[in-house]
């Protein structure tokens, strides 16, 4: 009962949060003409409303916008009120439509326009000298940030030791031919893997080097020992190889798997 109480919360914060991201943001936009105006007080903040001068049109800057609402309101009730937006010469008139009631103001539902690219200013029209308005802006969201890539991420492997060497350690991690080193280089950078096989008799080691899961080079090992270093539990262990891995452009996918019976550390 409490992890379905605590999975409910989870996803009624995850969907606030989410309807948070994606509520539009609005900014007033000034008229270049503005004539007579009045303020209208509301829960969403309080604005100045305009009215045209007298036979003239309100005009706006759209440089560079691409979405507009109009809001608007009327001193006085109206049988069909509706204004006119005026693009590249082309009218198009908008019905308003009562939303409520505001301080014996009638406030009507906002006009939402889509502004056509490389417009540099529209008009809005009202022939009633009742009714004010207000344009604004709708801010584009900005884009999410990109998650930065931690440069190498470890996918896969046999399990992790500490190779010792003049009382100094580093960590490896072990493959084997049923469970390969797998990990991934990001952000362009590109890398070395240093591997020690662990040796057995006097069979080759061999392992193959896969890059965005194609075989790209074949790796034998000498079966000389080494006295030098050491991992706990481990004996016999082989003479060090650098490889340096394929040259990655972004991102890649990168394995290391034994190709003969053996165990590696890299």
């Amino acid at each position: 009962m409490i992890k379905r109480i605590a999975l409910a919360l989870l996803l009624i914060v995850f969907g606030c949060t989410l309807f948070a991201q994606a509520k539009p943001k609005y900014k007033a936009l000034n008229f270049d003409n503005p004539g007579s105006r009045r303020i209208l007080k509301t829960e969403a903040g309080n604005h100045y409303y305009y009215r045209s001068l007298p036979e003239k049109s309100l005009k706006l800057n759209t440089n560079g916008i691409e979405k507009l609402q109009i809001r608007s309101f009327s001193t006085e009730a109206l049988r069909k009120p509706e204004i006119v937006t005026i693009i590249a010469k082309s009218r198009t008139t908008h019905s308003l439509k009562q939303a409520k009631t505001v301080n014996t103001y009638a406030v009507y539902d906002v006009i939402n326009i889509d502004i056509p690219a490389n417009t540099m200013s529209i008009e809005v029209l009202c022939y009633s000298r009742s009714v004010y308005l207000r344009a604004f802006h709708v801010i584009p969201p900005k884009p999410a940030k990109a998650v930065k890539l931690a440069n190498l991420v470890l996918k896969a492997h046999g399990g992790a030791v500490s190779l010792v060497h003049n009382g100094s350690s580093s960590d490896y991690y072990s493959f084997l031919p049923s469970q390969a080193l797998k990990f991934s280089v990001n952000n362009k950078r590109n890398a070395v893997v240093y591997v020690r096989p662990r040796l057995l008799d006097r069979s080759t080691p061999k392992l193959g080097v896969y890059h965005n899961g194609e075989l790209v080079q074949t790796i034998d090992f000498s079966i000389k020992r080494t006295t030098k270093y050491h991992v706990q539990g481990i004996k016999n262990l082989g003479i060090a190889k650098k490889i340096e891995l394929p040259i990655n452009d972004n991102s890649s996918e990168y394995e290391l798997r034994a190709l003969s019976d053996h165990m590696f550390i890299a």
